[in-house]
């Protein structure tokens, strides 16, 4: 299902921001701290198969319907969005994830939709937006663009994509994995549509880069490091939110830093990187 905007759900904004300040006590892990430039990214599991503790690594048993974690029964609001908007019946796991000051690596999701039908647990992931704002914003191929509160989106997670913050929002979703089902309609109980894309008015207007700011880019090849390559990348990411520098521009450019550098090492670790989150992400 290709990445888009499925629809609108009222939030009661008492009871979010009740649920919101609960969250701070729940178990949150970091599954994909490889993947992270700044602050953690963190999840806490809601639902599992058989409502048992793990992360969505873990091995469950998909025969088990998905139920409520400890951490999702302390949430109660959420749980109410949970069974109010959704055929329960087909979820698979539900995750609170938070990001703030972060940006993720553009990746492609392979771990998690495995090819092996014994194995396969998700086939479609929601995202749920409880509390974002300006800072916040999501990036997939060339495109960057914001999921506003209240909003529900399918997410290609097959295709590169990042998110990231470049503030200190303290953004917040609830993230939703699906079973295959034959009509994706039947997984929701509001009013929706399949908009089939990323709608023109949440795309971020972002300046072209200038020439000044490539080569200022590219002379980050004089500090490049084994020890700093991931900050090193962690700001050619938050570039990338805030100017347009042309196609693929996170990896491309990467790569020229790495060749501009003159050290093998850092050319080969960014290829190596660029392969294990885009081209191998295999499940074990």
């Amino acid at each position: 299902m290709r990445t888009q905007l499925i629809g609108k759900i009222e939030l009661d904004r008492t009871k979010l921001s009740d649920d919101l300040e609960a969250s701070f006590g729940i178990n949150f892990g970091e599954p994909y701290d490889e993947f992270v430039c700044g602050r953690p990214w963190k999840s806490a599991m809601l639902m599992t198969p058989g409502g048992g503790e793990g992360t969505v690594l873990s091995q469950f048993d998909p025969s088990e319907p998905a139920a409520f974690t400890a951490d999702g029964v302390r949430l109660p609001y959420v749980q109410e969005l949970i069974r109010k908007h959704f055929a329960t019946e087909h979820i698979t796991f539900a995750r609170l994830v938070a990001l703030s000051n972060s940006v993720l690596v553009p990746h492609r999701d392979y771990v998690e939709l495995s090819d092996d039908v014994s194995k396969a647990r998700i086939a479609h992931r929601v995202h749920i937006v409880l509390s974002t704002a300006e800072d916040a914003m999501f990036n997939e191929s060339d495109s960057v663009y914001r999921m506003k509160e209240g909003e529900v989106w399918f997410i290609d997670v097959t295709k590169p994509h990042s998110a990231g913050v470049v503030g200190d929002t303290r953004r917040v979703h609830l993230l939703i994995d699906v079973a295959n089902v034959d009509d994706v309609e039947r997984l929701f109980k509001f009013e929706h549509e399949l908009t089939g894309g990323i709608p023109e008015a949440n795309l971020c207007e972002r300046p072209e880069l200038t020439a000044e700011e490539r080569e200022g880019i590219h002379a980050l090849s004089g500090v490049i490091d084994e020890e700093n390559i991931m900050e090193v990348l962690g700001l050619v990411i938050r570039k990338h939110y805030r100017k347009d520098g042309g196609p693929k521009f996170v990896w491309s450019t990467m790569t020229e830093i790495a060749r501009l550098s003159g050290d093998e090492r850092i050319v080969k670790k960014v290829a190596d990187l660029y392969h294990h989150t885009n081209l191998e992400r295999i499940e074990k």
